[in-house]
């Protein structure tokens, strides 16, 4: 047991409990070598009855880590974990990533096991290295905030440890809310009609959350905005609880409002905290015509690239007619392309022919897709189920053009094949388009 004296930079502490306290951690020719050393910062031997200082007590516990960083070493040397370095490398959230790097791990990354107190990781990213393993720290945790001990357990053997100090799981949602195609009501739209629009929405989010659900209600012709939403329902009612990576379906009802000629109806989903917010593509609902359905057999991804310094376009938020929506935002005077892939969704079938084409929809306000796609065409033997067409969209906006105007890309993907188990149909993707300076 430790004792203090009246001296505050004294304690007293027995030799013989110091030697029972390393019991197990040190062999015994370790702890007479440590002791050894301890006892010649001192200019005469510890003898019975002694008092240790402070500062001899804190260089002993130095001493010790020191020892244990020697012992771990040694067993890597022989093929034992050596645990280098922790990102963070002193505090982690809990569902945060860890990344810890070393010597000697596993090469297959699920033979090796993290421990973080008395806490057991054995599943890791797949950009895991020998020298690397990188996992979200599982919220298994009591008492936080809290220090753990972080070791790697490989082929039985322990590595050294380093601490980390573990807090509550960072709340701030991340990621964002992605939609699967429309499925509107066929045959064509009367006035009065009750209308049922389902979309799937998947959280690709860090969290759970409780999703809240709107419509938004775009370009209206004929009737207000307000006449469309005062008979909306959506189902399930908002807030809507979904897991991070789970998919729901979301209907939205609402009736064909008197003298309504066309709106533009789209599904907005925002994070209870307010951090992620994505807003489905519009569909455009025709009065006296049927709705034009992207087929869900095929979809779209695609990224900014810059076609010379400086780059001309970047990822944005793009407001038209009230309705916030992701899209780009085009630099006046500036080139820029968009990278696409236009994505098979079919699981089997033949291979498909896809032929793209691109236009910027009235108003364009100056922005034009300078050469089209390239290429414009799946080429022989076509597109395979789950394959894809990549394609270049070169887009500009002259330097002439009004800062702040809006306009809506429309990119289309046709499968023109007629035969086997293909008949003829398309997808696209609307983007809305912001000139910037």
């Amino acid at each position: 047991m430790v004792q203090t004296t009246t001296d505050p930079g004294t304690i007293s502490v027995p030799m013989s409990s110091i030697l029972d306290a390393l019991e197990g951690v040190l062999t015994e020719d370790e702890r007479t070598a440590l002791f050894d050393q301890l006892i010649g910062l001192r200019p005469a031997g510890v003898a019975p009855g002694d008092l240790i200082t402070a500062e001899l007590f804190n260089q002993m516990l130095s001493d010790i880590n020191d020892l244990t960083i020697r012992i771990a070493n040694l067993e890597g040397a022989a093929g034992g974990p050596i645990l280098e370095a922790l990102d963070p490398p002193t505090t982690v959230a809990v569902n945060g990533l860890l990344v810890v790097t070393g010597r000697n791990f596993n090469p297959a990354r699920n033979l090796n096991t993290v421990r973080i107190g008395d806490v057991e990781i054995t599943q890791f990213r797949a950009d895991s290295s020998p020298t690397q393993l990188l996992f979200p720290v599982p919220d298994l945790f009591t008492g936080l905030p809290g220090s753990f001990p972080v070791r790697v357990v490989t082929g039985g053997r322990t590595s050294n440890a380093l601490s980390i100090t573990v807090q509550e799981p960072d709340q701030t949602q991340q990621g964002h809310f992605a939609f699967g195609p429309a499925q509107p009501p066929a045959g064509t739209i009367t006035v009065g009609q009750l209308l049922a629009i389902t979309w799937n929405v998947q959280a690709v989010t860090m969290f759970a959350d409780n999703a809240v659900l709107s419509l938004q209600v775009g370009s209206p012709q004929g009737a207000t905005a307000a006449a469309w939403l005062a008979t909306a329902v959506i189902q399930p009612t908002s807030p809507m609880p979904i897991l991070a990576g789970q998919s729901k379906q979301v209907t939205v009802t609402v009736k064909v409002p008197t003298g309504a000629t066309s709106a533009q109806l789209s599904l907005r989903v925002a994070s209870q905290d307010g951090n992620v917010i994505n807003v489905s593509d519009p569909v455009t609902i025709p009065i006296g015509q049927p709705v034009d359905v992207s087929d869900g057999r095929i979809d779209f991804a695609f990224d900014v690239a810059a076609l010379a310094a400086g780059g001309g376009m970047v990822k944005g938020k793009v407001t038209i007619d009230g309705v916030e929506g992701d899209g780009i935002w085009v630099k006046k005077g500036q080139n820029g392309k968009l990278k696409f892939h236009a994505l098979d969704k079919r699981v089997t079938g033949a291979n498909a022919d896809f032929t793209i084409a691109a236009e910027i929809l009235a108003p364009a306000n100056g922005l034009t897709v300078t050469t089209g796609p390239n290429p414009a065409t799946s080429s022989a033997p076509g597109i395979a189920p789950g394959g894809d067409l990549p394609f270049d969209l070169p887009l500009s906006a002259p330097g002439g053009s009004t800062t702040g105007a809006v306009a809506r890309l429309k990119v289309t993907c046709n499968q023109t094949k007629v035969s086997g188990d293909l008949t003829a149909y398309k997808g696209f993707k609307l983007i809305p388009l912001k000139i910037v300076d």
